[in-house]
């Protein structure tokens, strides 16, 4: 009897560590590399204000960092993707140009890829995401 309560134990301990390891984030932004020195690294946000950031090349920081956002902060983020209705934006914005940098920015369950020729808003948001998150983890 004690064995099978041992083996329940432990596969309900296994589910719960699953689960928080494959949680989504709710605000997601990753810059890739060019030919030149394109900053390479990527910010996941989750809703509860936990942060991760992974500094790849060209950036201040290398290395994966975790850091804390504020409420207000993300709900910045999330009502001017409101604003710009982010969810009814194209999901990817492209062009025959070879050397740009790509910037994946996901809100939510909406995807974007950013390579070239995206509206002025799209390109505000993801500057908007990278100020709120370098201010806190350059502190």
């Amino acid at each position: 009897m004690k064995f099978y309560f041992f083996l329940i134990f432990i596969f309900t301990s296994c589910n719960t560590i699953k689960d928080i390891n494959t949680k989504e984030p709710l605000i997601s932004l990753q810059r890739t590399a060019c030919f030149g020195e394109c900053p390479i690294y990527k910010f996941e946000i989750y809703s509860s204000g936990n942060c991760v950031y992974y500094g790849k090349k060209y950036v201040d920081k290398i290395g994966q960092h975790k850091f804390q956002l504020k409420k207000n902060d993300i709900d910045i983020i999330l009502s001017k993707a409101k604003e710009i209705n982010f969810k009814k934006m194209d999901d990817r914005y492209t062009s025959s140009i070879t050397d740009l940098p790509t910037t994946y920015i996901k809100i939510k369950n909406k995807k974007i890829i950013d390579y070239s020729n995206a509206p002025k808003e799209l390109r505000d948001i993801e500057k908007l995401i990278d100020e709120i998150c370098f201010k806190v983890i350059n502190q």
